[in-house]
């Protein structure tokens, strides 16, 4: 009971902090044009990649993308279990990301993954650099929607692209916050044995969530036309 009412208020801090955030991490981000200008590119060219894919923006993929990540969103202020230097596991956030990639592919779960790591950017803003922008917030999650490019190994696709996520913030750890690295311990195996106890729980719930739940049904829901999936 403890643990509930402990996890319901960090949620309720975290959505009351809402307008701070946001308005430092704008501050970040003017402050660091680069990393402004960075994103921007990124996300054109993204916007780009599905346009060139095909892929229409109609207003039900619009609403489903934006449901998707919006959920993501919800799901990852809530905290089951937070590390000290950043990074926390979560109820499944990264669920409906994937989903988003399975019923539309891989080019909108890239999209999708992009746009709640600038969110995720805006409500927690931790920049050094451009660089360390790109490798913890938008492409760990943009990784995510590479799920949707393996509908027929579903939970294959899903450990592959959280490797790839943590691949993404392994790197990070090791480049730009070797610091915290206890004496003794080299900055890349402490960097993995990090990431990786927060990504191992995390990954571990999205596949139990990802098997309890009728996906098959769920991406048919969202796109009649999406390819079967299998486990």
């Amino acid at each position: 009971m403890f643990a509930i009412t402990q996890i319901w208020s960090e949620f309720a801090e975290k959505v009351a902090g809402i307008p701070e955030s946001l308005t430092l991490a704008v501050q970040e981000l003017v402050a660091n044009p680069v990393s402004l200008a960075v994103l921007i590119l990124l996300f054109i060219g993204l916007v780009l990649m599905v346009r060139f894919g095909k892929i229409k923006f109609t207003p039900r993929l619009i609403s489903h993308m934006a449901l998707a990540i919006a959920m993501a969103v919800i799901l990852d202020m809530i905290v089951l279990f937070r590390m000290p230097q950043g990074g926390s596991v979560t109820p499944g956030s990264m669920v409906p990301l994937v989903l988003l990639a399975l019923a539309y592919g891989p080019s909108v779960g890239l999209l999708g993954g992009f746009v709640f790591g600038l969110l995720n950017l805006l409500l927690g803003a931790y920049i050094l650099q451009p660089v360390q922008v790109l490798l913890d917030y938008p492409l760990p999650f943009m990784f995510i929607g590479l799920a949707g490019a393996f509908p027929k190994h579903m939970n294959a696709g899903t450990v592959f692209a959280f490797f790839l996520r943590l691949i993404s913030h392994i790197v990070s750890g090791v480049v730009f916050f070797y610091m915290y690295t206890p004496e003794g311990m080299s900055p890349l195996w402490y960097s993995i044995s990090y990431n990786g106890s927060f990504l191992l729980a995390e990954v571990t719930i999205v596949l139990v969530l990802l098997n309890i739940l009728p996906v098959q049904r769920l991406v048919r829901a969202m796109n009649p036309s999406a390819p079967d999936i299998s486990r």
